[in-house]
């Protein structure tokens, strides 16, 4: 149960993230013409999306998509439907989405939602009902072979300045156990009496980045009108171990009748 795992890691960073803050101030794709903002890159070329296959999920259904320009992935995205947040499971739940297959030339290769119906530790900060939304670079196997615990690669990141000054672990480099190691931006709303809405994770495994993860509140995702799209901007890593495309941004859009989230403004990184 991710509430029970999480409680071990988050509960001993609380304080720590609070005081930081205060001192600092593959399936079967489907080729379709894609719509709204993403239908041109900032220099007005037209773009496709391909799909992966689109999976039935709380009542509604999710896929996973790519958005290529001249063949260049721009942007890799989870569309849920509408329904999909209508009848919420009571229970964690992580669930694994099918692939489109041009997504693994990105560098990603695993895409997970994750659901928390009563958010987790710390307490005031991300005890919301929220999901995870998890873009990994490893596989699922490689993903359920970490088991978890002080993982010492996290102090080989932080000597080597590979994530920006402001994202930290906390306290210890506590690893959730077929996650990784959660890197927080004490910066972000979260941290402050703002409180919890949106926020953007880093993950890591022993002494390499893993994966990238907007986490955002139901209760956000809901207050959006039909045709909002707001973008963030996604603080890059410093140092890029694993060659591949990484965001400038993170997306989130309110259709007529989904909800997309998005790494979007996607840059080819190599060291």
């Amino acid at each position: 149960m991710k509430n029970s795992i999480l409680l071990g890691f988050y509960r001993p960073i609380a304080s720590f993230l609070f005081l930081l803050f205060f001192l600092i101030g593959c399936e079967s794709p489907e080729d379709v013409q894609p719509s709204g903002r993403l239908s041109q890159d900032r220099k007005g070329n037209s773009s496709n999306i391909i799909y992966g296959k689109t999976m039935d999920l709380w009542g509604g259904t999710a896929r996973v998509w790519v958005e290529r320009v001249q063949g260049k992935p721009i942007a890799i995205g989870i569309e849920l439907s509408a329904e999909a947040l209508e009848n919420l499971p009571h229970e964690v739940q992580e669930i694994v989405l099918p692939l489109p297959g041009p997504l693994h030339a990105t560098g990603f290769k695993t895409v997970m939602i994750g659901w928390n119906p009563e958010g987790h530790e710390p307490a005031g900060v991300y005890t919301l009902p929220h999901f995870d939304f998890h873009f990994y670079m490893i596989t699922e196997g490689q993903i359920h072979q970490i088991m978890g615990g002080i993982d010492q690669g996290g102090y080989d990141l932080q000597d080597r300045g590979v994530f920006p000054n402001v994202y930290t672990f906390g306290p210890v480099p506590f690893a959730v156990p077929h996650m990784g190691l959660h890197w927080s931006d004490v910066t972000s709303p979260e941290f402050s009496p703002a409180g919890f809405s949106k926020t953007f994770i880093y993950g890591s495994n022993q002494n390499r980045v893993t994966f990238l993860e907007p986490m955002i509140t139901l209760a956000y995702l809901q207050s959006l009108s039909p045709g909002t799209s707001v973008e963030s901007p996604v603080r890059s890593l410093l140092i890029h171990d694993k060659p591949g495309y990484y965001p400038t941004s993170y997306t989130i859009t309110r259709t007529g009748d989904s909800y997309i989230i998005a790494l979007t403004d996607l840059v080819w990184r190599h060291k």
